[in-house]
């Protein structure tokens, strides 16, 4: 009987030992064939896209080169669209969209593109600086309605902004910090008020979808009468025709 689970017990440790083992030899071989397929890929398009945008130093910048172009691509194509000339021509838009943002990637000098990477920088840094904020604000004020758990909680928020700005050794960080700590104390301040605005938005949010119901009743009652027609004296389908519409302008007022 020892026997036998000494047996199973061996067995199954082999077992284990041999899907590691698979596992890691299967890992292996699919991380070295995606570098293989990107190394493919690279060494396939480079050549194209070095010709369209041209490049620095042999390939610098040439990856964010491309995304500039998708990006204009995607802007002059929207805009073009909305042009009369174009509407009814898609080979004259699509020439026009894919040429312009060539040649504005192409020749664009390099002083240039290092000042649009480092505007989106700056972008990248403040949204997902900012991001924690806004977050932590919506839930404050969705989370509780009670003021003194909100101000308890902006408290906090402060107490640990403060600590790392205390502690920041980089001054970049540590203006960060500081701001966000000077913010924080205002939104604890006037922590009544804002949660009053949000909550009035959160009100005229559900008020406006209830007067877009409304004014979608009162067009489905519209087509009602004109489908009825002949079977509806005139002068009573245009007096309701008019209360309806009048109707309608009042509400369309709320929402506008």
């Amino acid at each position: 009987m020892k026997i036998k689970r000494v047996l199973v017990i061996f067995l199954f440790i082999f077992l284990l030992v041999s899907l590691s083992v698979n596992s890691v030899s299967a890992y292996v071989d699919i991380r070295r064939g995606s570098e293989q397929l990107i190394s493919f890929v690279i060494a396939w398009a480079e050549p194209f896209l070095f010709v369209l945008f041209g490049s620095y130093d042999g390939g610098y910048y040439l990856f964010e080169k491309f995304l500039f172009f998708i990006m204009l691509l995607a802007i002059v194509y929207i805009a073009l669209s909305n042009i009369d000339i174009f509407d009814n021509n898609p080979p004259a838009l699509w020439t026009v969209s894919i040429i312009v943002p060539i040649l504005s990637v192409r020749f664009i000098n390099w002083q240039w593109l290092n000042t649009v990477l480092l505007s989106y920088q700056v972008l990248g840094v403040a949204l997902a600086g900012i991001l924690p904020f806004i977050i932590y604000l919506y839930f404050l004020h969705n989370a509780s309605n009670d003021g003194t758990v909100r101000k308890i909680g902006w408290i906090f928020f402060i107490v640990v902004y403060f600590g790392l700005w205390s502690t920041a050794t980089t001054e970049g960080y540590s203006e960060i910090y500081f701001w966000t700590m000077i913010i924080s104390l205002i939104f604890l301040i006037f922590d009544g008020t804002i949660h009053k605005a949000l909550m009035k938005q959160k009100w005229k949010q559900a008020e406006d979808s209830g007067f877009v119901q409304a004014i979608s009743k009162i067009d489905e009652e519209l087509r009602r009468l004109r489908e009825k027609g002949g079977s509806i004296p005139e002068s009573i389908r245009k007096r309701e025709e008019r209360k309806l519409h009048r109707r309608r302008r009042q509400l369309l007022k709320h929402i506008s």
